[in-house]
Parts: structure tokens; sequence; C-alpha cells
């Protein structure tokens, strides 16, 4: 149905959580999820190791020279396949990038998360480049804490309206249920978790509804 990588420039902005929990969430909702594990710490496989979610897998140590047949793979056997690439710009994450249907850009609200956040687009748009078609994309808030909006968070996020980039209207909160799922293996829906439960299903509904549009004008 779908490639969606999960990428960003900077590391430690929650983009490997992100993708676990738009994963789990869609093979509880009866997708076939694939997850390929790019990143150089590998903690999207050590998650895979513990958890126990039908229709979830993550494929580990993906890199610049199988990433192509592994996508491939993942496609052919999956609805929706996720990529969790590294930090940086590379090779690797060029070949992901030409391949999505959709690139899911996690930001802190903080001013050198935002510059790296406008890095990633821009090699989203060398990617775009390089295939010859538009690669849809959008921003998404991590890591909000919630209650009162701070000034300079504030200052961040409109300063990322004024640039006019796609944001995703939900953003991912911080929550423990969030940051123990490495530990468990257990996802806040097995958990019971209902606040944090509730903020993975509006993002994960959310990015239906674009792959839902992109589909339709396909």
């Amino acid at each position: 149905m779908a490639t969606i990588s999960i990428a960003s420039s900077k590391g430690g902005c929650g983009k490997t959580t992100l993708a676990i929990l738009l994963g789990t969430e869609l093979a509880s909702a009866g997708y076939r999820v694939a997850l390929l594990d790019c990143d150089l710490n590998q903690h999207s496989s050590a998650f895979g190791v513990k958890a126990a979610v039908e229709g979830f897998s993550v494929i580990p140590s993906v890199d610049e020279g199988n990433v192509l047949a592994a996508m491939r793979k993942a496609e052919a056997d999956s609805d929706v396949v996720l990529v969790d690439l590294p930090g940086g710009s590379s090779t690797l994450a060029l070949k992901s990038l030409q391949r999505s249907n959709f690139v899911l850009v996690p930001c802190q609200a903080s001013l050198p998360d935002v510059r790296d956040a406008v890095k990633t687009f821009a090699q989203i748009d060398d990617a775009q480049d390089l295939a010859r078609a538009e690669i849809a994309r959008a921003l998404i808030w991590t890591r909000v804490l919630p209650g009162f909006e701070s000034r300079s968070a504030r200052h961040v996020r409109e300063s990322i309206e004024e640039r006019g980039l796609p944001v995703f209207e939900t953003a991912l909160m911080e929550r423990a249920a969030f940051r123990e799922l490495h530990l468990t293996g257990r996802t806040p829906r097995q958990m019971g978790n209902q606040t944090a439960t509730v903020n993975v299903a509006a993002i994960t509904t959310e990015l239906l509804a674009h792959i839902e549009r992109l589909a339709a004008i396909a």
C-alpha cells in the first residue's frame, strides 16, 4: 500500500520511537507492517526481538548495500513498509527517500532541531529531483510537553509556519509509555495506557489520510 521513510538529519528527535509506534499501531489495525531498521544503533531491532504484535516485523541491519533489495522484498510481503533511517545525509537515505511514497520528519520544538529538519527537507528535495517524481512529506512535532506552550516553543513553531513547510496537525507527546516500550517490548495499547494510545492512534489516522489522498491522485 505504501512505503514511508522516517527521516531526520538529527539524532535524538524520537525517530525510532515514532517508527515503532506507527508500525505497531498499523499492525493492530490489521495491516501487515515491515519496519526496516537502517539505524546503526539498531533500537528498532532490539524492540522487535521483545515485541509480540501480530502482523508487525522488524528487518534488522539494513544498510546502503542492501536497502533497495530489502525494500523490494518488504513491499512484496507487506501492506506498509516503514524505514527507520539513520541521522544525517547519506546514500542510504537518498535511496530510501526516492522509493518512498511519504516521508515523515520528526522534530522537537528547538531551533537546532528546526535547522536540521530544514536540512532533511532539502535532502528530500534532492531525492525528488533524482527520482523525477514528487515525494510527499511532512514535519511532525515530537516529545511535546502537555499543557502550556512556552514562548520559545511558540517561536520555533511559528518559524516553521513562516517557511510554509507541511506539518502534521497531531504531535507526538512526551509520555513515559513511549520511553518504556524500549524496555518492555510492549506498546501503549498492550499496556492499556489510554492517553498514549489515543495519541498514537490520532497520528496513525492522519498518516493514513495522507496515504489515501496520494493513492486517490496516483
